[in-house]
């Protein structure tokens, strides 16, 4: 039988949001509640080596949209933070990302067989409890590690659908890729942008704007 190690760490964090939006912006704070950090080890304790190829990005429910066919990469090293970031400022919508995962992988390929070493999954629960749709619109994301480097990963176009129907919710991922990933356990600081409009407005008019600066701090 093959055999796997996983090495963990405790992940705490803090939250800051700023939001603006409408020529004002607002500090949101939440917390990261718990998370783990986790990457293969070379050997086991007794000294046998461990099968890589066993650790399979598939059988991860954050990342299983995007894992079709035999695009399946293998997993390096996952990172993960919930949270409980939650934030109602923009009438009508309440918007929530409650899990980020970053993943270096050894190969993932995207329709256009594009190669990328890293992925990043946001789980986000979004309300409209509007009189019309909205539009919310993911920008790239820049990781920030603690040496001051930025990685900057492609928004994943390909799995998000902008338009939010009035009194629905939706429940889902974003997704982004990275070209280089190898030390997604560094990662202090993850910065991107939403903006969001009225789906029945001109498409190019930005009525709110969600600038994220989400501060990640692993504990010893």
């Amino acid at each position: 039988m093959k055999k796997t190690a996983l090495l963990s760490v405790t992940v705490g964090a803090t939250l800051l949001l700023l939001l603006g939006g409408c020529g004002s912006k607002e500090e949101v704070k939440g917390t990261v509640e718990a998370g783990t950090v986790s990457s293969t080890t070379e050997k086991l304790k007794d000294g046998e080596k461990v099968d890589v190829e066993s650790v399979s990005l598939k059988d991860d429910g954050s990342f299983k949209e995007i894992i079709k066919g035999d695009n399946d990469p293998k997993v390096k090293l996952e990172a993960k933070y919930d949270t409980d970031w939650q934030d109602k400022s923009w009438e009508n919508v309440d918007f929530k990302i409650d899990k980020v995962k970053i993943a270096e992988v050894d190969k993932y390929k995207d329709k256009e067989n594009n190669e990328y070493k890293g992925l990043m999954s946001m789980d986000f629960t979004l309300k409209n409890d509007g009189k019309e749709d909205v539009s919310i619109h993911p920008s790239d994301a820049v990781l920030v590690l603690k040496d001051g480097t930025e990685i900057k990963g492609k928004h994943f176009r390909d799995y998000w659908e902008d338009i939010f129907a009035k009194d629905k919710q939706k429940d889902g991922h974003v997704y982004f890729t990275f070209d280089k990933l190898e030390q997604a356990d560094q990662v202090k600081e993850i910065k991107l942008t939403f903006d969001g409009h009225k789906k029945s407005d001109d498409s190019d008019k930005v009525e709110h704007t969600y600038d994220v600066k989400l501060p990640l701090e692993l504990q010893k």
